[in-house]
């Protein structure tokens, strides 16, 4: 059986971002997963602010993250998504391994979505 993944991120250290890691994630030269970067809009208003007005100055990033988008439509169309939006939080934190307090567990649920076990990204990265 194929568990459903769910990041399930840490509200309050994106709410209360320390000022290094908001100015790291601000100035990024990458593109952000829309899952982490959707998560710290919705709790970080300064964040939403300074990110926007980064990227308005960065035509080459906005057409990564639109590239990205399309990626994963492809991928829903051919029914090949369950998955995806945690595997690409995850490789981003393994790619950018100080932002991985961002995250705080990955949900394991069945076909219900009933949850069926939590791991730690600690646990997680160590095992995957």
């Amino acid at each position: 059986m194929e568990y459903v993944k769910f990041t399930r991120m840490d509200v309050d250290l994106m709410t209360n971002l320390p000022t290094e890691m908001m100015d790291e994630l601000v100035n990024l030269d990458d593109v952000i997963p829309d899952d982490i970067m959707s998560a710290i809009y919705t709790n970080n208003p300064v964040y939403k602010k300074e990110r926007g007005n980064f990227l308005e100055y960065r035509p080459d990033l906005l057409q990564m993250m639109y590239a990205a988008r399309r990626k994963r439509r492809r991928l829903a169309e051919t029914g090949d998504i369950i998955n995806i939006h945690t595997d690409e939080n995850v490789q981003f934190v393994r790619d950018y391994p100080q932002f991985k307090n961002l995250i705080d567990h990955i949900e394991f649920c069945d076909d219900n979505l009933d949850t069926v076990k939590v791991v730690p990204i600690d646990q997680y990265l160590a095992e995957n």
